[in-house]
């Protein structure tokens, strides 16, 4: 059977007309297509000033102790608030720009909780790892540059720019 050229139509093999075709699915492929594609987006977009605030709050972190500038959770407190403002700009201004209707207060408001959750799941790592556990900062660091931001990120998604 030769297909029709015109792909609005089918062909019905009873009648033989061409009837219109469905493209409620074809429809759903498109929105499913456009949510993905802007996800993606949102997460190489996150994923890229992420990595500027997690490098410098790293970076931060171990040039204070390296120096022997601050103690450990003093120092990551100092690397934290640093990144918090190169975060939140970069996510309200790129990643997350069109997302909600909220002002950029009440925005910056909900990511400050977020960031409050990632600055005690950074913490409590820094002390278990560090003063209780008598390891390394490094371990500390690993911690700091995989679990907090992933959990962030879906917080962030979820509700803090919605």
């Amino acid at each position: 059977m030769r297909k029709n050229r015109n792909s609005r139509y089918k062909k019905n093999s009873n009648t033989k007309r061409l009837l219109p075709r469905n493209n409620s699915l074809d429809k759903k492929k498109i929105v499913v297509n456009k949510r993905f594609r802007k996800t993606a987006w949102q997460v190489f977009n996150f994923t890229m000033v992420g990595g500027v605030a997690t490098a410098t709050h790293t970076s931060l972190f171990i040039f204070m102790m390296e120096t022997h500038f601050a103690k450990a959770l003093q120092a990551n407190f100092i690397a934290f608030s640093v990144a918090f403002l190169i975060s939140f700009l970069g996510q309200f201004h790129w990643t997350f720009r069109n997302s909600g209707e909220s002002h950029w207060a009440k925005k910056m408001a909900k990511f400050m909780v977020v960031a409050l959750i990632g600055l005690g799941l950074n913490t409590t790592a820094v002390y278990i790892i560090v003063d209780q556990l008598l390891l390394s900062y490094n371990y500390a660091v690993l911690f700091m540059t995989t679990a907090v931001p992933a959990t962030t990120f879906i917080i962030n998604k979820k509700w803090a720019f919605t």
